[in-house]
């Protein structure tokens, strides 16, 4: 008698740690589900959302490479005047300053784009502020490319070639150039992927 108690005592704690196990992964299983819904929902609300933005900010990074930074600069200050004047408590349009553009840029590009992305704009600021003689325009040339292949993958998920993109603004893009460029590409996949500086 004793002997069927432990068994039916032993089979009630069997089934009792089993619906414990069961609702414990469910309860792990739902968190988990639940918070990479609200991530891709959050994803979600900015793709659809900011669609106009995030054409405004690829096409900025566009025009730095194909038109020129300059006009690009002072475009976008036209365009958004009333939006860089608000920002930085200024009364006049001829108060704006490139600083405050790109500053402008720089936020917007931040709220649509990847971490990888946001890697990329940083190297590229800290090179294009670097004094005239030590540019490299070449490197900035990559950098924007990074920004812009970055970024269209980030809106559109679709991939594109920095060499691609840099054929088409480098008419004499020679053996020379192309080797700076694919050890540029080295250089940046291994500060951005494993440098934390």
């Amino acid at each position: 008698m004793n002997t069927k108690k432990g068994e039916i005592m032993e089979q009630n704690f069997i089934t009792i740690l089993q619906v414990v196990v069961t609702i414990f992964v469910a309860f792990i299983t739902a968190f988990f589900t639940n918070r990479n819904e609200r991530k891709k929902q959050t994803t979600v609300f900015f793709k659809q959302e900011g669609i106009k933005e995030q054409k405004e900010i690829l096409d900025f990074w566009c025009s730095i490479l194909f038109t020129d930074y300059e006009a690009t600069i002072k475009r976008y200050i036209k365009e958004n005047a009333k939006r860089i004047i608000d920002e930085n408590n200024i009364n006049k349009p001829n108060e704006i300053t490139d600083t405050m553009a790109i500053k402008l840029v720089q936020k917007d590009s931040y709220m649509y784009s990847s971490k990888l992305t946001l890697k990329y704009i940083g190297s590229y600021m800290q090179e294009v502020f670097k004094n005239k003689e030590e540019q490299n325009i070449i490197k900035q040339m990559f950098l924007v490319g990074k920004i812009i292949s970055n970024m269209k993958y980030d809106f559109t998920g679709e991939k594109t070639s920095v060499m691609d993109l840099l054929k088409i603004k480098i008419n004499d893009l020679d053996l020379k150039k192309k080797l700076r460029i694919y050890c540029y590409e080295i250089e940046y996949f291994f500060i951005s992927n494993y440098i934390r500086i």
